[in-house]
């Protein structure tokens, strides 16, 4: 058997493992293992060091598998009670940007990247969107908007070319023109806090 069965994994300088078994080879260092052989003679035949074999046997037996076992990873900086408080908090506030709330989650004993709070909102659905420009309507205002509808909805075409449309009118009475950001799922673009 050649080293065929050996499979590259990217190297990396501060790692120390830089190749893995093939599941197969794997498997077959378990077979000839429960036929009988010792690990020398398995890592003679398959020329397959005889710690890598020792390794795999124990693992084995131990935990019934060959399969690499899920690794622990990085230890999450936010607890799921605290990303939910967070996901209320922008929710509450769709305009809220990363730094302000980096900054209130530090007042409260926290520390976090600008990554980690974007990820976060990424994992819930909420993404950073430009904020649609729609006219700031109160109920009254909407009211009015359907009544206009409701009582002009049979008005022939001869009617309608008599009125005067001002279309591209800007109108700008409040607030600035700068371009604002709001975090929102998406199909919530028209909800009037986006």
């Amino acid at each position: 058997v050649n080293r065929a069965h050996w499979i590259q994994t990217p190297t990396n300088a501060t790692m120390g493992k830089s190749k893995e078994l093939s599941m197969d080879l794997k498997k077959r260092i378990i077979d000839l293992n429960k036929s009988g052989k010792s690990l020398g003679a398995i890592s003679k035949q398959l020329q397959v060091p005889r710690a890598t074999v020792q390794t795999i046997v124990c693992k084995y037996k131990v935990h019934g598998t060959v399969s690499s076992l899920p690794r622990s990873g990085r230890k999450r900086k936010l607890s799921p009670a605290a990303e939910r408080k967070l996901v209320r908090r922008v929710k509450s506030e769709p305009r809220i940007t990363k730094k302000q709330i980096c900054q209130e989650l530090e007042a409260a004993g926290t520390q976090v990247s600008l990554s980690t709070v974007k990820r976060v909102l990424h994992l819930h659905g909420l993404r950073g969107c430009r904020a649609r420009r729609k006219p700031l309507l109160q109920k009254r205002h909407l009211k009015a908007r359907l009544k206009f509808a409701a009582d002009h909805m049979d008005k022939d075409k001869t009617f309608w070319r008599k009125v005067l449309w001002s279309d591209e009118t800007k109108i700008e009475l409040f607030g600035h023109n700068a371009q604002q950001y709001v975090w929102r799922r998406k199909g919530e673009a028209f909800n009037p806090k986006n």
